[in-house]
Parts: structure tokens; sequence; C-alpha cells
């Protein structure tokens, strides 16, 4: 367990510069996921080549997430989070240049679908250095009383940036199915060059290693953490990736009314999502295990609902449900991990957990769309039927934890 400094004021305009880098690449990850599938079918792309183009992506930046964790208790967090932004940037430019020249017609086919994954995974591999710096800066500059508040404002941070996209996506829908992107990319060079002037690094507890640490997957410190969030952001996945295809489908709807819908209830669910971190979270000061086991129940009632929704309107407020419980489970697994383990480790440790959401959506995507393919309910029922074994797997550690600490 450890003790991290408290935030200080000297510090305090560096960690809402962190909060606003997270802020910026929220917005555009969430108006990646709004437009992807209109967009794709526009360019001819099916169902599961949509979800592949996630999987790979998001392998990317599991495998690499845990390297820049690392990295950062080497170099330092500001080189790191400067070194995502950046690849955030080019990467999220190149990947909307892509689809504008298919559009265009002057792209198609395979040709076009390598460059798309291409253009991701080279994106993904470099910002994924940005979310581990940025939990680890928070885990500095952070008390162990104050880390589940800490990490419920960057959580908070994240998820503004989803309420933020998909709006945004609507108010630009005139200008082109791509504008969106390339303002995302707009916003986050600004946070780049803000972060590059202003931001300091927070001061050591621990000396910085000459080597990379380098922590066990399956250390029983955190592990428990991991799976859960791995686990919730699987179930997740599944359905955030079908979404798109399970408003166009149930209500007949074009590309363009189709992206204004999912928006609408995309952002919807970041709100009620915001809610829970940013007030919630402080309000009701629960331990992380405590979080987890009000969150998972939440989400499990908000998957089944889907089921029944007869309206866009009933579809995005049952949306919402799933926007509140994962408010609470997220910050529950981020900080219990971050609490679990030492001052030297925090980079390592976040690099691990910054990969949770990312690790789901490597297989989420495809089986989500493979299922969709079978009934439209299907990937629904499994993230459903996920969450009960993932309740009792929570409360069991919880008890362990209980007794440990006796």
């Amino acid at each position: 367990m450890i003790s991290a400094l408290p935030t200080t004021s000297p510090f305090k305009l560096s960690t809402r510069l962190v909060l606003f880098s997270v802020l910026a690449t929220g917005i555009g990850q969430s108006m990646t996921f709004a437009l992807l599938a209109p967009l794709g079918r526009e360019v001819g792309l099916g169902e599961v080549q949509i979800g592949l183009i996630i999987t790979c992506s998001s392998l990317a930046f599991t495998l690499t997430s845990p390297i820049w964790g690392r990295t950062s208790d080497r170099w330092g967090r500001k080189p790191v989070l400067l070194l995502g932004l950046f690849g955030y940037t080019f990467g999220c430019i190149l990947f909307a240049s892509v689809f504008f020249f298919g559009l265009k017609g002057l792209l198609g086919g395979l040709t076009l679908y390598l460059l798309a994954i291409g253009s991701r995974v080279l994106m993904a591999s470099l910002m994924s250095a940005a979310p581990s710096a940025a939990s680890a800066y928070i885990a500095d500059t952070t008390s162990a009383e104050q880390r589940v508040a800490g990490m419920g404002r960057l959580g908070a941070a994240r998820t503004l940036g989803a309420i933020l996209g998909p709006a945004m996506c609507g108010l630009l829908a005139f200008l082109g199915l791509l504008a969106p992107l390339y303002v995302a990319a707009g916003i986050t060079l600004c946070s780049t060059i803000l972060i590059a002037v202003v931001l300091r690094e927070p001061p050591q507890i621990a000396p910085r290693s000459t080597t990379l640490q380098k922590l066990k997957l399956f250390d029983k410190r955190y592990f428990p953490y991991i799976l859960i969030g791995f686990l919730t952001f699987f179930a997740f996945s599944m359905t955030s990736q079908t979404i798109g295809f399970y408003f166009q489908d149930r209500f007949v709807l074009d590309g363009k009314a189709t992206a204004q819908a999912l928006g609408m209830g995309m952002m919807f669910s970041a709100s009620m999502s915001f809610f829970s971190q940013a007030f919630l979270v402080g309000r009701l000061k629960l331990n992380p295990i405590r979080l987890m086991n009000l969150g998972l129940p939440v989400l499990m009632i908000g998957y089944a609902a889907l089921l029944f929704a007869g309206s866009i309107a009933a579809l995005a407020m049952f949306l919402g449900i799933l926007g509140l419980g994962l408010g609470m489970v997220s910050p529950g697994f981020t900080a219990g991990a971050s609490l679990s383990v030492s001052a030297d480790e925090q980079g390592a440790v976040g690099g691990l957990i910054s990969a949770c959401p990312a690790a789901g959506f490597v297989l989420g995507p495809l089986v989500g769309t493979s299922l969709y393919q079978l009934d439209h309910r299907l990937p629904y029922v499994c993230a459903c039927g996920l969450m009960l074994p993932l309740i009792v797997y929570a409360w069991r550690f919880g008890r362990i934890e209980q007794q440990t600490l006796r």
C-alpha cells in the first residue's frame, strides 16, 4: 500500500492540463466510435470488417500501454504524455485522411481497408502513452485518501470528452462525416502545446530506476482489479461496437440519421457516467471494492434493458443506465490497483490498468459483431449474462480483502 503526496497549489494548473489532455483524447475517441459504423458502411465495409479495425487498434493499445507506463517511471510523466498526445494527433489526421480518399473514390477495396487498419494501429500504439502517464501523474499528486476521488476526476474528464464528442458530431454533421475527426485532432494539438509549455513534472517519492520496472500480470495484489476491468470492458465493447448497427437496423435509419441518433445515445450514456464519476464517487466516499459491487449490478440491468427498447429515446435512456454503472466500476478498479502497489510502481501499474479497456476491445468487437450477424439481440444477452459471475467474483474478492485487513 502507498501514500503519495497530496495535490498542492503549484501543481493544480498542471493537474488541470493533464485532465484537459484526457478530455481532448476522449472527444476524439468518442467521435470515432460514433462515426465508424456509418462511415464504414459508406465506403463498403461490413460489420465484421469494421469490428476488426477496432480489434487491431485495441490489441496494439493493450500491448504498448504497459511499456509506456514503465517508461514513464524512468523518463518522467511529461515526456511520455507529450509523445502520446502528439501520436494521437498525427494518427487521427492520418486515419481521417484514409477515409477522405475512400469517400472520394480514390481508395477502395483491400487497399483502403489495410490503410485504415494500419493508421489506426499506429495511432493506438503511440497514443497509449498518454493515459498511462496521466494515470501515473494523478497517482503521484494525490494521497491514498484522495486516490479514488482523483481517479474519479480522471475518469470524469474522459467521460466528459465522450459527452462532447457525439454532441460535436451532431453539430458538425452538416460539414460531412469526417469533419469531427479533423476538429478532434486540432483540439488534441492545442492540448499538446499547453502541456509542453506549462506542465510541471511531479516530485518523485521514490528514485527513478534506470531500468524499466515490469510488473507481473498475475500479481495477486492487483490482478482481481485487472480482471474485473478487462471483463467489464469486454462486455461493454460487444454492445458499444454493435449499438450503431442496432440503431440503424431496428429503426431503419440512413447513415447520417444513425450518426445523430447514436450520438444522442452515447451523449446520454456519457452524461450519466460523468455524473457518477464527478459527483457520486466523491460524495459517497466508497472504497474501490464497494464501488465495483454497486456498479456491476447496474451494468447488468442496463444490458438487459437494451433488449426491450421500443424507441430511439428509450434506447438512449437505457444506454444511460450503462453509463451510470460504468462510471462506478471504472474508478473502482483503477484506484484499487493504484492503491495496491508502491510509489515506484505507479507508472507500471498505470500502464496495466490503462490497457484493461483496450484489452476488452480486442475480442469484444469481433465477438459482438459476429453474434450480431446471428441475431441482433445476442451481444446484449451475452453481456448481461457475463455480469452475473463477475458480480459474484467481485463480492467474494471484497470479502477476502476485508478479512485480510482485519
